[in-house]
């Protein structure tokens, strides 16, 4: 792989700025902060690697959010732009609210398309609604299950059976098929035995 072209001074000492700025307010992830150092040292993975003392192999799977390096290889890589790795706050409400005023502010430009907020707000209100109406489902269910029970016993009864109750009548057909293929099995096994 070739090397990256080198940033000017200027736009170097800016991108590093702006990343150290990132990293005080906890807002660099593990993977934006090493591809914009390489970046800014203007070297390919290999080279930036070979620069931290680290293989080449780490360089890539951070970049893809596919590590979980050691503290002291971070240290290691963080070291050169004056970085370690420390505990800093998690900020979910603020990070939150910055999606929500994102997505409240990204409208869509296709005419008639609704708005991204609006869209989540009625998809999560609709989740609410057919959470509601499986409650209400299942409650239906247990009861009918409950009255046919019932009702099961009190047939039962009146005509002197005993036994399971009423099925419904794709259920006693399956089981009248699988009892027949049972049956058939049965049959051909017995068949097939030698004298």
């Amino acid at each position: 792989m070739s090397k990256r072209k080198p940033l000017d001074k200027a736009e170097a000492r800016e991108r590093r700025n702006r990343m150290l700025e990132s990293a005080a307010a906890a807002n660099l992830s593990l993977t934006e902060g090493v591809r914009e150092m390489r970046a800014i040292a203007g070297m390919t993975q290999e080279e930036f690697a070979r620069h931290r003392g680290v293989s080449a192999r780490v360089i890539k799977a951070i970049e893809l959010g596919q590590a979980n390096p050691t503290v002291a290889t971070m240290n290691r890589i963080g070291q050169f732009f004056g970085l370690e790795v420390a505990f800093v706050p998690i900020r979910r409400a603020a990070r939150d609210a910055d999606l929500e005023r994102t997505l409240t502010d990204d409208r869509t430009t296709q005419t008639g398309a609704i708005d991204v907020a609006e869209g989540l707000r009625v998809l999560v209100e609709t989740r609410k609604e057919l959470a509601a109406q499986m409650r209400e489902l299942n409650e239906m269910v247990h009861d009918l299950g409950a009255q046919l029970g019932a009702f099961s016993g009190q047939h039962n009864a009146a005509e002197g059976v005993a036994g399971p109750s009423i099925l419904p009548s794709k259920v006693q057909h399956r089981v009248r098929k699988a009892a027949a293929t049972r049956k058939a099995d049965t049959d051909l096994k017995k068949k097939s035995r030698p004298a």
